[in-house]
């Protein structure tokens, strides 16, 4: 198989620091065609109603309101070959989308895994392709130590890659070592995030392209939306080759593979803040009438509803939204800064 090369976002290193040259991401991914027929696509990182959110759970709060259908149908729409959903610790949505339509042939089951390094308490966000419900079971009794769940999912011979490097990053550690070991046990990193700031984005793909240029390393650099409501779905993509799923994974193993596509804007961020914040409520019937719950698990629901409608109008959620996107920015942009320096540590 002909090495696809990456086209997406080019970026050199220019005294440390970072330039956009030639980059046509600026164009709109609704514009963008790539026209070589044999190239298949596949949002490898997207969310549906079946996401853990471990935040406010008696409140049956969720950081996706998507049925699993409506992400199928419209990554389809959008030009997808493949399609998968890596929920959040969970592959409930996938189950129930292979039970309900269970002659899908451009589906597979996607998760992704919150793990952590025990000594420091790091978090890492780990996307996983084509795995069963075994495989599930097993990787979530691994997963709250990272040292453990890589080397089963290598044996496993399971896909499996880092997404948006820098999100959870602690500034506390050492960013070589941090680096340096993630590079000791992951092949694939997603270097295109739609829901990351640019900077962000262009920072990990620089990072990647250097350890691939200097040690010689193939490491796969993928794609994903990392959407959590219909407007987001496969506008950041993963492309590559494979008339099957098997092989469209195997050519994403092999390192022939690029990201597409375009970040959201900071006030679409904003605005999808809200349109959760919307959805919360539009399903406080469902949850009132549900026989699920228990009238306490009613009464702390609707309370948290109610917490909820001065707390968006107050702008608190759009403040945190910005502050984290802030933190993004503040942390690549020091990466950056010490980029030489971080090369010669991971170098070591």
């Amino acid at each position: 198989m002909t090495a696809l090369n990456y086209i997406g976002i080019q970026i050199v290193e220019n005294a440390g620091g970072l330039n956009n040259h030639s980059d046509p991401m600026s164009t709109p991914a609704s514009t963008v065609e790539v026209s070589d027929p044999t190239l298949k696509r596949a949002d490898l990182h997207c969310h549906s109603r079946f996401s853990i959110f471990k935040y406010f759970r008696r409140a049956n709060t969720r950081d996706c309101y998507n049925a699993p259908e409506d992400v199928y149908k419209i990554a389809k729409e959008r030009g997808m070959n493949y399609v998968t959903l890596t929920d959040h610790d969970s592959i409930d949505g996938a189950l129930y989308l292979l039970n309900k339509h269970p002659d899908l042939k451009d589906f597979f089951i996607g998760e992704e895994v919150e793990t952590y390094f025990p000594e420091t308490g790091q978090r890492i966000h780990v996307g996983v392709w084509g795995l069963n419900e075994a495989q599930h079971r097993e990787i979530q009794r691994l997963r709250p130590n990272i040292r453990e769940l890589i080397p089963y999912m290598k044996s496993e011979r399971l896909l499996f890659g880092v997404n948006h490097l820098f999100q959870n990053y602690r500034m506390k550690n050492v960013a070589g070592r941090y680096i340096a070991e993630l590079l000791d046990m992951f092949d694939v990193f997603e270097v295109l995030n739609g829901a990351m700031a640019s900077f962000h984005n262009k920072m990990v793909q620089q990072l990647i392209d250097t350890v691939q240029r200097e040690h010689g390393r193939r490491i796969s650099m993928v794609g994903g939306s990392d959407a959590h409501t219909l407007k987001h779905v496969a506008k950041v993509h993963t492309v590559s080759k494979g008339d099957t799923v098997n092989e469209f994974l195997a050519s994403i193993r092999a390192g022939d593979c690029f990201g597409w596509g375009e970040e959201m804007r900071f006030r679409d961020l904003v605005a999808d803040i809200y349109l959760l914040v919307l959805a919360y409520h539009g399903e406080t019937g469902a949850d009132l009438r549900s026989r699920d719950y228990t009238p306490a698990d009613k009464m702390i629901q609707l309370a948290g509803r109610l917490a909820s409608i001065p707390t968006a109008i107050s702008g608190l959620p759009a403040a945190i939204t910005s502050l984290n996107y802030l933190k993004q920015i503040v942390i690549t942009k020091g990466i950056s800064m010490r980029f030489d320096r971080l090369r010669d540590e991971i170098r070591r």
